[in-house]
Order: C-alpha cells, then structure tokens, then sequence
C-alpha cells in the first residue's frame, strides 16, 4: 500500500482542506491519488461530507462501488465515532475499514487517507485511529495550526506516533483563519517551523497562506493546492 495517513493535531486545523489539495496536487502531476475517508462523523446519510468535497475538487465521480469503500462508515452524530455508533446503536469495524483501504490500494496507485480527528480519537472503546493507522502502515502527515498553541499538540502528536512506530514524513503548518499580519504574529509563526522541526525531528512544511473557505469551497481548495505546491517543491510527499 502506498500512500499517506493524514491526521490532525486539533479540531478545525485544516486536515480536510490538505488532503483535498494534496489529491489535487498530486493527480494534476500524474499521480492516480484517491482520498479516503474510512470513518466520518456529523454527516447524515445522503449529504455531502468530507470525502465528497475531496471528490469534487479532484473532479473524481467514482461509483458506488468505489464510493462505499472510499467511506465505509459514516456517522450522523457529530461526536467521537466511538460515541457517535453507540449513539446509532452500531458500530465502528476496524477491519472492514483496513480492508476497504486495502481494497482500493489494489486499485490505485496511492491514498490520502484522512483520519477521525487526532491520532487518539476513539474508533470505538478499545480502538483508536493511530491503531487504524499502524495497521495500514502508510507514512503519516500531521497538519497542525501555523500560529500560537501549536508547540504541543505537534509535539505531543509526533511523540505518540512514533512511539506507535509510524513513520512521519512531514509536518503541515496551516493556516485555517485568517490572519492579522502583525509582527508578533509572523515572530510565532517563523519560530514554530523552525521548533517544531529541531524538537520533533521532522520535515516543516509550510506555514501556508490562509486560503478563505479552503475545505468547503473546491474553487478555494484548489486555490490552497497552488500554494502548497509552490511551498513544498522540494518535499519528497509532492514528488
């Protein structure tokens, strides 16, 4: 299986917005990627989600088939997915998520598979998603926020992928509000590139612009893959 495991260091850090312009990127230089979203939560059957913004910024139109493993659980609570199934009187198959990525990793050359919040985020009580993770085995992609009080949630979540033995191929610095152009501002933001990778060993990418409605609108997203691509020339995830 190749590919990347993209995760978050918080809630609203961009995670969606990355992997659809990461897909993006990579099929408009040839690459057959294709997002993944095995578990999504606070979406109700029927509405578009997580996976089908990364669909239409892509232009993807895959059928049902390809669909059902492409987001093989979804949720209609907006919770945890451990309690959003318990909540439906379900639950979250570990498994079945692994072999619908494998599934498709039989199909396509390389998936963004973008997990359920944090790497700590419960699958269900005993199973979270960094053990989703390091049962596929992908390379993973941390997106953190550029700006203050990133320091240690990045930290914290390189720490406990690697303890997991994850592989880390970079860190994302994005910035998913906007911005007030001030001195300090630019000081914080500078100084954490330059911690993060020192501290956490890891390659920083970024910080990328702020992009306005970046992860909702697929015009905007495709917008943040321009930048990302002109940020990241030199990192081995857009090669």
């Amino acid at each position: 299986m190749k590919g990347f495991f993209i995760t978050g260091t918080d809630t609203g850090v961009g995670k969606t917005a990355i992997t659809a312009a990461l897909c993006h990127l990579l099929r408009s230089r040839g690459t057959d990627a294709v997002p993944v979203k095995p578990v999504q939560t606070g979406v109700a059957a029927g509405e578009p989600g997580d996976l089908e913004h990364c669909l239409a910024v892509c232009g993807l139109k895959p059928d049902a088939d390809e669909l059902a493993l492409m987001n093989p659980c979804r949720l209609g609570i907006p919770a945890s997915p451990h309690l959003a199934a318990e909540a439906e009187r379900t639950a979250v198959d570990p498994d079945h998520l692994q072999r619908c990525c494998r599934k498709l990793a039989g199909r396509h050359e390389l998936l963004l598979v973008e997990g359920a919040g944090g790497l700590l985020v419960p699958l269900t009580r005993t199973v979270s998603t960094l053990d989703l993770a390091v049962g596929l085995g992908l390379p993973l992609l941390v997106v953190a926020r550029a700006g203050l009080g990133t320091l240690n949630h990045s930290l914290l979540t390189l720490r406990v992928a690697r303890e997991a033995g994850l592989d880390v191929a970079a860190l994302i610095l994005n910035r998913a509000g906007p911005e007030s152009g001030s001195e300090n501002e630019r000081l914080i933001e500078a100084d954490n590139a330059r911690f993060i990778a020192q501290a956490g060993g890891v390659e920083v990418i970024g910080p990328l612009p702020y992009v306005p409605e970046a992860g909702r609108d697929a015009a905007a997203t495709r917008k943040l893959a321009v930048q990302l691509g002109n940020i990241s020339e030199s990192a081995s995830i857009t090669r």
